[in-house]
């Protein structure tokens, strides 16, 4: 027994990575799959990013049922770049996988998964509401309902996800290390685990049973609510309408939910099950969405075609003489907008000099603090390490990111001239786009800091030593630099011949656009492009350090350890979650729920207020932080 003992602990300490097989049995077709999967993951990253562009960019598609449709498009994306990348990597290269990478995509695929089955539900039980409460259906699905579902179906899962991968890989494997599958999944993974696994499984059987069945049965029941309500429809036409606005959803769940994962006892038939809903059913998704929806299908050719029919026949009929007159108005109205009125908060004009004390305070508050996190990681030889150097990086940014638009602000409250010239707003925006990217990079490369910190902190010194945290700071500094001049360039260089009112606080690209005359939806969908690389990369690597940073805290010890671990990281996570959360409800919303006052006050929270908490943030929650801050105050 002894003996056993001791070789089930030595295979445990030998088992640090798996070998996935893959489709090894046909070594004949390893390219040929290649070039077949790479083909499948092309057409998903496409069709899905279309539907989504096309209901944030089309007026016609900003309603509660697109809304959950361009979640699920974005889920789609998430969810099979978990799994397909990987194993296009395996079928080119090795098949090995990390102990820690293996944990990660499990966990990942359980948490997408979960999203998915919650999604499911809602975007039902919209229907539900459609369809059998019409008159009901705007007050019951508004924009604060439809964002607190869709958080929901986004979260719920992730803490049980995360208990349930941490329960699996905290088995004893000490059999084979080869995983015959694609990617890391429940079954295979718990073939190769030693000792009794039945609580295992009958954990994994309780999530499936919270996850998957009850979303299912939710599903059920608003359809047969659903169904029972449009036969009692008097027309045949009415009836035909109202399952036309379901089906499309009603054959993805079927798909989904038909094609789900599934144990099978005859070798390699896992994995072709598991081919249809993890990468087959996101790539119909789209083609389902698209040929059985008008709506989109409509949407779809405004966007190829630019102009409707009936724009198009209006233009036949114009004359070259009409043409020409239109070109120079619309330069006559070009050449008279010089200057902006940037209406800030004008509507409370009794206001003006409380909120002129108000955000000069702020102002002043976010000075001080950053200035003396600057100067305490300058001064104080215990903060010389790679962490405080980027945390400086980091306030003088904040610094400069505020000084773009609050110093204006306070001009147009103190001085009630809120004209600012063409070339002072381009310029604003520039350097408001410039350093917004800054931020995205620097809280990225923060996150790897702390990644590489946890997960390898023997390697830390050397892996980040200051050659390379100098790179990572330049590079943070000037990568956006070209992207935002570009789009700067771009966004000033349309017409604006409609109003030079800007109903905002500063030059925002959004507050501009509308001012432009002309079709303007390219240019929108290069902002949402730029958006996605410089906003969405940052935090994907983000989530990624900190999935893999959370799987090494959790494999410590001792609970004293597990604390230390997180402290550590912790300060940065709140900045993260503040940052990102507040500029992700500004911008990625349904342009339905847009308006001039909420735009206001929610760009608040991410240029103003989230600069301005900061600094306490990391002062409050750092011990070495507050040791230095003693040591500046009290001489010693």
């Amino acid at each position: 027994m002894n003996h056993q003992e001791k070789t089930r602990e030595g295979n445990l300490t030998e088992l640090m990575e798996f070998v996935l097989l893959d489709f090894a049995e046909v070594p004949h077709l390893q390219w040929f799959l290649l070039a077949l999967f790479l083909i499948i993951y092309i057409i998903i990253l496409m069709s899905n990013s279309t539907i989504f562009l096309l209901i944030k960019l089309d007026p016609a598609l900003h309603s509660p049922m697109y809304f959950f449709l361009a979640n699920f498009s974005f889920l789609e994306i998430c969810y099979v770049s978990v799994t397909l990348p990987r194993m296009l990597v395996t079928l080119v290269t090795q098949r090995r996988i990390s102990l820690v990478a293996c944990a990660t995509q499990m966990c990942l695929v359980f948490i997408l998964g979960g999203t998915e089955c919650l999604l499911l539900a809602v975007m039902a039980y919209d229907r539900y509401v459609a369809i059998c409460n019409p008159l009901h259906y705007p007050v019951v699905m508004n924009y604060r309902v439809c964002i607190q579902l869709v958080s929901g179906s986004w979260i719920t899962g992730i803490p049980v996800m995360i208990g349930q991968t941490y329960q699996i890989f905290s088995l004893h494997f000490c059999g084979p290390n080869e995983i015959n599958h694609f990617f890391c999944d429940i079954p295979p993974i718990l073939k190769l685990a030693c000792g009794d696994t039945f609580i295992n499984e009958l954990l994994v059987f309780i999530v499936a049973v919270v996850f998957v069945m009850v979303p299912f049965i939710l599903i059920v029941g608003s359809y047969s609510k659903i169904i029972s309500t449009i036969l009692k429809l008097s027309s045949a036409t009415s009836r035909a309408k109202a399952f036309s606005t379901c089906s499309s959803h009603l054959i993805v769940v079927a798909l989904f939910f038909g094609s789900g994962p599934k144990t099978s006892q005859v070798e390699g038939t896992d994995k072709v099950l598991s081919l249809f809903y993890t990468i087959l059913t996101p790539m119909f998704n789209p083609m389902i969405y698209s040929l059985r929806n008008k709506d989109v299908i409509v949407a779809l050719k405004k966007l190829l075609c630019n102009k409707s029919h009936k724009e198009l026949e209006k233009v036949m009929k114009h004359t070259v003489l009409s043409r020409k007159h239109k070109m120079r108005k619309a330069e006559g109205n070009v050449s008279t907008v010089k200057q902006f009125i940037l209406l800030g908060f004008s509507e409370l004009s009794n206001l003006q000099g409380f909120l002129f004390g108000v955000f000069f305070v702020i102002y002043m508050v976010i000075i001080v603090g950053n200035s003396l996190i600057i100067i305490l990681t300058r001064l104080d030889p215990t903060l010389y390490k790679p962490m405080y150097f980027f945390l400086a990086n980091f306030s003088l940014l904040e610094m400069c990111y505020v000084s773009v638009t609050l110093p204006r602000m306070l001009a147009n409250l103190w001085t009630q001239d809120r004209s600012i010239s063409f070339l002072e707003c381009a310029t604003q925006m520039c350097f408001f786009l410039m350093l917004g990217a800054t931020e995205c990079f620097l809280l990225a490369v923060m996150a790897y800091d702390r990644y590489v910190a946890i997960c390898n902190p023997l390697r830390y010194p050397l892996v980040m030593n200051q050659k390379t945290c100098v790179q990572l700071a330049i590079g943070s500094w000037t990568i956006g630099i070209p992207i935002q001049i570009g789009l700067t360039t771009q966004i000033f260089s349309l017409n604006f011949c409609n109003s030079n009112e800007i109903n905002h606080f500063f030059c925002d690209t959004l507050p501009i656009i509308r001012l432009a005359c002309g079709d303007i939806s390219h240019h929108e969908m290069l902002i949402y492009i730029e958006a996605m690389l410089i906003v969405a990369v940052p935090f994907i690597l983000i989530l990624v350090s900190y999935s893999k940073i959370i799987s090494t805290i959790l494999k410590l010890p001792t609970a004293s350890k597990r604390a230390k671990g997180f402290s550590t990281c912790s300060s940065h996570l709140l900045v993260v979650i503040l940052f990102f959360g507040s500029a992700t409800i500004a911008y990625l919303r349904p342009k339905s729920s847009h308006s001039a006052r909420t735009d206001k006050l929610l760009s608040l929270f991410y240029t103003i207020v989230t600069p301005m908490f900061n600094p306490m943030i990391y002062s409050l929650r750092n011990k070495d932080v507050i040791a230095a801050l003693r040591k500046v105050f009290l001489k010693k």
